[in-house]
């Protein structure tokens, strides 16, 4: 049998003793038959060897404490523990084997020690006692009795594997309430033939227990499994931990009794009850990180919550600037290579917005069947595979610039009308300038959302803000459809539409355009004409 098998079974024998049987103590320290003390600035350790080949090594190195070699704490040059662990080697250096022994084993570490050294201080101090306690378990199984002889001061040994009966199975309250007249079977499997009988109680530590016959008391499995055949009884309780049931049969007048069960059902509560906080530890520490990440930061000092709208209403009204800079720009550039195509879909969307509207909404709805019909249509021909390709980019961004130039034109349109109303800060747009008109349009179409953003920097006018932001919206909404429709309509400015009634404005305002282009002014070539006839 293996050393850890044999010394298993000598600790269960040793609990089932401390349970069951009264005690006879005698204090008694392990002998130690040498030691080793060295100490330096940064390192101090002790080294002891007893008579039975133990050996324990406790070293504090470098701010590391170490035992046996594997580290249990940390610790600081000059601190508490470590002074007080200098001064025991001190002394432990010129003592003997047995007053060595005592003033290892009593040795305390400093009170009011920090959480950390705390903790390393009670495993310096645990490895001490267990090192220096003496067990001596000699065990006899027979049909009704166990006799142990235990060393150990004052019985603290006994009170700790007593103290630590719940982390054996259940092995506790297994054996609560049990008479002294009981077998004990550790490690091994046992069979009850039919026709005995066995009296008192039956204990079956870490192996399976078969009743084929009888059993006059109780029958005690832990971390095993039970088998009760037809023919076989129980007269007490079959009091299980850590079991599997395998048959039952027969008769067990006392009952099934899992003494785990309590303790499994306060564990899955509690574990509930751990999730739960974990979950809302989490979910806190999720929005504080989010809170964080949302608060503007400056260098060294986070910006105010009054500040806050301020920043968003004047970040507000500074990308719709911009947008309207981008959008200038590329009006502009219509204006420069296809201002005959911006001329048409201006003319258009100015004499039939409805229609042009209808036709743009109509013209939105089918973009993506269009789209995915012609890369089907183009992707089932060989030919058409590299169309395909081009195509599935090429479709969208030809709709977005279509969009884009409809826009622009309907915003010319708007900065014309600007520009014969008389508001007073309109005064700047000028019709024969083609790019005013169409920066002044923009303005006027982004004038909505630049007042919603300045209304909103005030809290107690956020409703009005909300309202210039809707009606903002509807109108970009209804410009963009109309432009679309006129650029659908025109074919993207190819085709210009014809209309049967003469419109003088119109017809006023083309040859004010003309003669800007020629450099011109208009009233100018008027009066040349009207002198031109009367000659």
């Amino acid at each position: 049998m293996h050393m850890s098998q044999l010394l298993h079974r000598a600790f269960l024998v040793l609990v089932l003793a401390a349970l069951t049987l009264p005690l006879g103590v005698e204090a008694q320290l392990r002998t130690i038959v040498s030691k080793s003390v060295s100490a330096s600035s940064s390192r101090a350790t002790l080294e002891i060897e007893f008579e039975d080949d133990g050996t324990l090594e406790i070293a504090f190195d470098g701010g590391t404490i170490l035992i046996d070699g594997e580290a249990v704490g940390s610790y600081e040059d000059g601190d508490e523990l470590d002074t007080a662990w200098r001064a025991l080697l001190g002394d432990a250096m010129s003592r003997e084997s047995g007053a060595l022994a005592r003033i290892l084993d009593g040795w305390a570490p400093p009170a009011d020690l920090d959480r950390d050294l705390e903790n390393a201080a009670e495993a310096v101090e645990y490895a001490l006692e267990d090192a220096l306690a003496h067990l001596d378990v000699e065990a006899e199984r027979g049909d009704a009795s166990v006799s142990v002889s235990i060393n150990n001061e004052e019985g603290s040994l006994i009170r700790l594997l007593v103290s630590a009966m719940g982390n054996l199975g259940g092995l506790e309250k297994a054996l609560k309430g049990l008479d002294e007249n009981f077998r004990i079977h550790i490690d091994e499997d046992v069979v009850i033939p039919s026709g005995s009988m066995v009296e008192g109680t039956l204990v079956v530590i870490g192996g399976s227990l078969r009743v084929e016959g009888e059993i006059e008391g109780d029958a005690v499995i832990v971390n095993g499994t039970l088998d009760v055949r037809s023919d076989g009884s129980i007269g007490g309780e079959a009091r299980v931990a850590d079991t599997r049931i395998v048959r039952n049969t027969g008769e067990i007048r006392g009952g099934i009794v899992n003494v785990l069960e309590d303790e499994r059902e306060f564990e899955r509560e509690l574990r509930h009850e751990l999730y739960d906080e974990i979950r809302a530890e989490i979910r806190s520490d999720v929005r504080n990180e989010i809170r964080n990440a949302t608060r503007f930061e400056g260098d060294g000092f986070s910006i105010m919550s009054p500040l806050r709208p301020v920043i968003r209403g004047v970040g507000g009204v500074f990308e719709k600037l911009v947008g309207v800079f981008i959008l200038a720009l590329l009006g502009a550039g219509f204006l420069a290579f296809a201002g005959e195509n911006m001329d048409a879909i201006s003319e258009t969307a100015r004499r039939s917005p409805g229609r042009a509207a209808m036709v743009g909404v109509a013209g939105s709805f089918l973009l993506v069947p269009i789209w995915l019909l012609g890369a089907v249509a183009l992707a089932i021909s060989i030919i058409g595979i590299p169309v395909a390709i081009a195509w599935l980019p090429l479709f969208p961004l030809a709709a977005i610039m279509a969009s884009v130039l409809g826009y622009v034109a309907v915003a010319r349109n708007a900065g014309e009308w600007m520009a014969d109303s008389s508001f007073p800060w309109t005064a700047w747009i000028r019709k024969s300038n083609p790019v005013f008109t169409l920066v002044g349009g923009l303005l006027a179409f982004s004038g909505l959302f630049i007042a919603g953003h300045v209304l909103s920097i005030a809290p107690f006018l956020n409703v009005f803000s909300t309202l210039l932001f809707i009606v903002g919206g509807v109108v970009t909404f209804v410009a963009l459809q109309i432009g679309f429709g006129a650029v659908l309509l025109t074919r993207a400015g190819r085709r210009r539409e014809h209309y049967s009634t003469y419109d003088a404005d119109a017809a006023w305002e083309d040859a004010v355009r003309r003669n800007a282009e020629d450099g011109l002014d208009g009233n100018a070539g008027t009066t040349t004409g009207e002198g031109s006839d009367d000659a």
